[in-house]
């Protein structure tokens, strides 16, 4: 039990004792009232997950597989992402490179000053050469993964409410919290993103984009998560665009601290 959930226990009993000793209805209205201070909201569940996410310098390195549905690899590309979620600002760099990991297809540099959306730029090429901004929605290097799956922006966003129902498994069977996050500024082809949020281990197991009509339109989820430092983030996962016959997995193979 935290320090404000006792305190405001005690108030309670402070404030409404005559009341409680005389009226059991009255009793049991207030231990709930009492309860639910302990109860995080959504915006709060939502800021967990930001909070345990690591700041110290890391370096990822892995592939990204676009494969078919049956399994047939369609696209794989190498990456290196460099964080450093605890600078000011926040920071984060990701190389993607081609197939045998020897040339440079794309570069992002993704930022996060006070206050502000995550700001991305990105370079293309061995060259470098600067290309224009992309939209949260866009798709990385033709995958089904987006700018949005890799900035997770969304964990700053402040409209979020629980989904009905507000809590279920997710597609790994973690029973989690179901939120409904609205983006601040429009994004194309995204009204919001259903978000499931592990109860356990108060990270993210599954986000869902929904479209202009409501709808489901692409989904990813996370296979396997790695605990480091007392804190959990994602190791592997899957995104997939309903309809388009294909699935994209981000595959995590190492994690040092440079």
């Amino acid at each position: 039990m935290t320090t404000r959930t006792v305190l405001a226990a005690f108030l309670l009993t402070f404030l409404f004792g005559t009341a409680l000793a005389a009226d059991d209805k009255a009793a049991k209205s207030n231990e709930e009232t009492a309860a639910a201070v302990n109860d995080p909201t959504a915006s709060e569940i939502l800021a967990e997950c930001s909070r345990i996410i690591p700041t110290e310098k890391l370096l990822l390195t892995g592939r990204i597989k676009v494969r078919k549905l049956r399994g047939i690899v369609l696209q794989e590309n190498p990456f290196k992402l460099m964080t450093d979620w605890g600078a000011n600002p926040p920071s984060a760099e990701i190389l993607l490179l081609d197939l045998k990991g020897t040339s440079l297809v794309e570069r992002a540099i993704l930022s996060r000053p006070t206050g502000q959306p995550a700001q991305i730029r990105v370079f293309s090429g061995n060259d470098q050469k600067p290309v224009e901004t992309p939209s949260y929605a866009g798709r990385v290097i033709g995958s089904d993964m987006t700018w949005l799956d890799l900035s997770m922006d969304y964990l700053w966003w402040q409209s979020v409410h629980f989904d009905d129902p507000k809590r279920g498994k997710s597609r790994n069977g973690r029973d989690c919290d179901i939120l409904i996050a609205a983006p601040p500024h429009p994004i194309p082809g995204c009204v919001a993103l259903r978000i499931w949020v592990d109860r356990q281990l108060k990270c993210l197991m599954q986000v869902e984009q929904i479209g202009l009509q409501g709808e489901p339109v692409r989904r990813m989820w996370v296979q396997r998560v790695k605990k480091m430092k007392d804190r959990w983030m994602i190791r592997d996962m899957e995104v997939e665009t309903f309809g388009s016959g294909h699935r994209t997995q981000l595959l995590i193979e190492e994690l040092a601290e440079p």
